[in-house]
């Protein structure tokens, strides 16, 4: 495993739009990334020709491009070994505020002293989505704090790290599926599962909406992208119970007014939105 090589694409872009590409990427093979303030590192193994990487990768950039003209994308690109990768994720993770009771951290970093009294969530991030640095993150578990239900039975669609769950759970849900159709994040979330010692209360599912299990949920909650959420909104409204609520993160705001429609069509109602930077998070109810 130590001699493991992968292809490192380090892409100029704004934070604020990291999540758009790296979702973009992970559907073409990619399975890891490292984001920073103004640069994103992608990764994919050596294993994959580099011909077909590069142009995939190239077509990726030329559709963003013309989404959002306004972005100057600039690519670097080098080999590196899979322990000097494990190196940098240690030396540039810290721990989180991501609300003011609940702080993200991973296991190699000591609580402060002004963490004490907060929910602890130990999150040791690997290849995939989920460490608190993202607004998409922080503003799904500020809602997560608002309509959480004791012994409520919740779904965390697209989970990742899977730290959403573990919060969930952590705040006194009853039990939580976590299902994402990423490999690499479902090992991440098993992993973070037992190191918070939830595992008996959270079950960890790998596969798309179609896996998910045959049952309705009293809280649903989806940090993932615009396109994922216009083509499975459907079935996520389909397993919330009525009266109940779903949260949904990952929009930019600029894409908010698209999905109005399709919230009333499938019978949801707004209950509030909040923002950071450019990014939303919308509470809805199931009528």
């Amino acid at each position: 495993m130590l001699n493991r090589k992968w292809h490192e694409f380090r892409i100029s872009i704004p934070l604020s739009h990291q999540d758009i590409l790296s979702g973009q990427l992970a559907l073409i093979g990619f399975s890891g990334f490292l984001q920073e303030q103004d640069f994103i590192s992608c990764y994919i193994s050596t294993k994959v020709p580099f011909k077909t990487t590069s142009k995939n990768l190239y077509t990726v950039l030329r559709n963003l491009a013309k989404e959002f003209p306004q972005l100057k994308l600039t690519v670097l690109h080098k080999i590196i070994h899979e322990e000097n990768w494990n190196a940098k994720w240690e030396s540039q993770t810290g721990i989180v505020e991501a609300t003011k009771s609940i702080i993200v951290k991973p296991t190699w970093k000591k609580l402060r002293k002004k963490d004490k009294g907060k929910i602890v969530i130990h999150i040791d991030p690997k290849m995939s989505f989920g460490t608190g640095h993202h607004e998409t993150t922080r503003l799904s578990l500020v809602l997560l704090e608002r309509y959480l239900q004791k012994n409520a039975k919740i779904l965390d669609f697209g989970c990742g790290t899977g730290v959403l769950a573990i919060a969930r759970v952590k705040l006194g849900a009853y039990s939580a599926i976590a299902i994402d159709n990423d490999a690499w994040a479902l090992s991440n979330a098993l992993e973070n599962v037992k190191k918070n010692r939830v595992g008996r209360k959270v079950h960890v599912l790998l596969g798309s909406a179609y896996k998910i299990p045959n049952r309705a949920f009293d809280l649903i909650i989806a940090n993932i992208d615009v396109p994922t959420i216009t083509k499975f909104l459907p079935i996520l409204s389909k397993k919330l119970k009525k009266g109940n609520t779903l949260i949904l993160s990952g929009i930019l705001t600029i894409d908010y007014e698209s999905l109005i429609p399709l919230f009333s069509k499938k019978r949801l109602s707004v209950v509030e939105f909040i923002t950071e930077n450019e990014w939303l998070a919308v509470a809805l109810t199931k009528w």
